[in-house]
């Protein structure tokens, strides 16, 4: 019983992480996040806060309210652009725009 509680908590682990790596397939992508870039060596906190996942920052919290609107799991190009304009983190700049500079639009 105990092994097969450990290996249905494995499988779950690993599909959350390949959703993590499409999600972030999906962004980069979309904005031709270079690796070296800013952003490129943020990745998974692009819209979380922990480079290893988990918790989400505000612009990832923003990316999960249009997730949750469209009843969909999966990132796609039109539920980042739902985002682009908004200002996840109130600072007076749109996420876009943090993209288009190198900016991560999820961290201050």
């Amino acid at each position: 019983m105990k092994r097969t509680l450990l290996i249905s908590a494995l499988i779950a682990l690993s599909a959350i992480g390949m959703s993590t790596t499409a999600s972030w397939k999906t962004f980069q992508t979309k904005y031709g996040v270079a690796k070296e870039s800013k952003i490129g060596t943020a990745a998974c906190q692009t819209c979380h806060v922990s480079k290893h996942g988990g918790k989400l920052n505000a612009y990832g919290k923003d990316l999960q309210g249009v997730m949750k609107a469209a009843s969909t799991k999966k990132l796609t190009n039109e539920l980042l652009t739902k985002v682009e304009g908004l200002d996840s983190l109130k600072d007076g700049k749109t996420n876009i725009a943090k993209i288009k500079a190198d900016v991560n639009p999820g961290l201050p």
